[in-house]
């Protein structure tokens, strides 16, 4: 077993293993070139190689990633994560996944989508969203279905947390269909 205060005078550990504890199974060493492994209880748990890369083995307890994360302890590319690893994260707390739904996202934020029928040239009709945002709808983005070609022209100029107002004025009659974002 090598000791740090025994290499300490060589100023040079040359890939020799650096033994950390009392019975000998948590180390550092460089044996690979250019390349660092840490071993904790006799298998390697970090390596770190001459790109930059790191490589971590073992698995983080659960609520160990609690809070926020200073972006300034993030520097360069994150490891990409396999979706099959990550169980019991979820983004969302609500979705319809139908075609006038929504998803309400962790964050409060609240993004819903549908569509109306046929709109007479010149009618207007109220199109209620699936879900009433709690505390303000902030933008609606909303299209109309013709398909033919011309000068279009439509309003959409009454919103509310609950529903939204489209104004047919294009020519022919036509469905509408829409995004609504708010919280």
């Amino acid at each position: 077993m090598t000791r740090a205060r025994d290499l300490a005078r060589y100023n040079d550990f040359s890939g020799t293993e650096l033994i950390l504890d009392a019975d000998g199974d948590t180390s550092i060493t460089a044996d690979t070139d250019d390349t660092i492994h840490v071993k904790i209880a006799g298998s390697d748990k970090f390596t770190l190689d001459p790109s930059g890369n790191m490589t971590i083995s073992g698995t983080l307890p659960a609520g160990s990633l609690t809070g926020n994360v200073s972006s300034s302890l993030l520097s360069g590319a994150l490891p990409a994560i396999s979706g099959a690893s990550l169980t019991g994260v979820a983004i969302h707390t609500a979705l319809s996944a139908a075609a006038e739904g929504y998803v309400t996202l962790n964050n409060g934020v609240i993004i819903q989508w549908g569509g109306a029928g046929s709109v007479a040239n010149g009618g207007a009709t109220t199109i209620t969203f699936p879900l009433s945002f709690p505390t303000a709808c902030w933008k609606v983005v909303a299209c109309w279905t013709v398909n033919t070609s011309g000068t279009h022209h439509s309003a959409f100029p009454t919103t509310s947390q609950a529903n939204f107002t489209a104004h047919n004025v294009s020519g022919a009659s036509q469905g509408v269909m829409y995004m609504a974002v708010g919280n």
